[in-house]
């Protein structure tokens, strides 16, 4: 395991505006030692199984537009730290689902992976890794803990600039959690687990005005992908925030909207940060209570 996980902040807080321009939602931290360890290097031990939050699904939906490749490096060099302190702080958890996806028809993906809110296995295009990336060690198109996740993740998630400018990040996630291709041998199957804390990160630096639905849309479709149950998703957006301090002219202000619907297990912040980490360390904090407020349906 390469980086050290952050420790949890006050656990008081509650809907307060850090140095670092994000907004998040605190809670309890758990008295015990880590988990699984997501080995970035190598393969962990058997685990055992915690019905409270034993599972997470992590969905990062990326901007692949021409502006985003900082971003994209900024994201790839950070993810370490920030699964380290996913393994440090969520002791419960044992597997890990992690999908990369992009806010745009992706054709340089596989076939059959090509569709908005399919994941990626190949990127291709400009600014991007330009690598086959998966399919992943089990034989899936999302990584577990179980793949070398530093590399593997740094893979998929540079999708390059290439995409279109009228970015869809919320109908990409929608199509990722919605099960659109979760069906038996299409891409997405067994991303989402019924089990499984869902955490969608969203990282692009445009509004969306381009997907079907608006924030309560979108909101209603996840949490039905969650049987209902709101309490089993966490929502990060690293996004252009309104009020924020990026200073750009278009706000993301129905993703913020989206995201503030999860109430405490809702978490933005500024992507035009060129250090990710203290975001991550805030984030994790969220997941972990998130995690702590599982309902086992």
């Amino acid at each position: 395991m390469s980086g050290a996980g952050e420790e949890p902040g006050d656990p008081t807080e509650t809907e307060t505006e850090t140095e670092t321009g994000s907004t998040s939602a605190d809670g309890d931290d758990d008295d015990g030692g880590p988990g699984i360890a997501f080995d970035l290097h190598g393969v962990p031990d058997s685990p055992e199984y915690d019905t409270s939050c034993g599972m997470v699904d992590f969905l990062f939906v990326i901007d692949n537009s021409g502006s985003m490749f900082d971003e994209q490096i900024a994201l790839i060099s950070n993810f370490p730290n920030f699964i380290t302190g996913i393994e440090n702080t969520l002791d419960s958890v044992d597997t890990i689902h992690v999908g990369v996806t992009t806010t745009d028809d992706y054709v340089f993906n596989v076939t059959d992976c090509q569709k908005l809110g399919s994941l990626v296995v190949k990127t291709g295009g400009s600014d991007s890794s330009n690598s086959i990336c998966g399919p992943y060690i089990e034989d899936v198109n999302f990584m577990t803990e179980m793949d070398d996740l530093g590399a593997k993740f740094s893979c998929a998630a540079q999708v390059g600039s290439g995409g279109s400018a009228a970015e869809r990040p919320m109908q990409a996630m929608v199509n990722a959690v919605g099960g659109l291709y979760g069906g038996v041998d299409e891409c997405n199957e067994g991303f989402v687990r019924d089990e499984a804390l869902l955490v969608i990160i969203i990282i692009t630096d445009e509004p969306d005005l381009s997907s079907e639905g608006d924030p309560t849309t979108w909101y209603q479709d996840v949490v039905d992908a969650k049987a209902g149950i709101p309490e089993n998703v966490v929502v990060v957006s690293l996004i252009n925030t309104p009020g924020g301090i990026c200073g750009w002219n278009d706000t993301a202000q129905s993703i913020a909207d989206f995201t503030t619907m999860f109430g405490a297990n809702g978490f933005m912040a500024d992507v035009c940060l060129p250090d990710f980490s203290p975001i991550f360390a805030q984030a994790v904090e969220v997941i972990d209570v998130a995690c702590d407020n599982f309902v086992v349906g």
